[in-house]
């Protein structure tokens, strides 16, 4: 566990989905973003967007 009661996992995916918000602000293409913040494929990035916010990276956007 980090200090933050998450555990390291947990921890990393919702920074890395963090960043991803504000370059999707800034009109990136999901593809793009998915690799920027470290995802290996764009359906993982998305599987795990969704789970987070309950919605998919493009329809966030809009």
């Amino acid at each position: 566990m980090t200090g933050t009661g998450l555990t390291w996992t947990e921890w990393r995916s919702r920074a890395r989905l963090q960043a991803a918000l504000a370059l999707l602000e800034r009109g990136l293409p999901v593809t793009s973003v998915a690799a920027r913040v470290g995802y290996a494929s764009v359906h993982g990035f998305g599987t795990a967007f969704r789970r987070r916010y309950g919605t998919s990276p493009g329809a966030w956007r809009s």
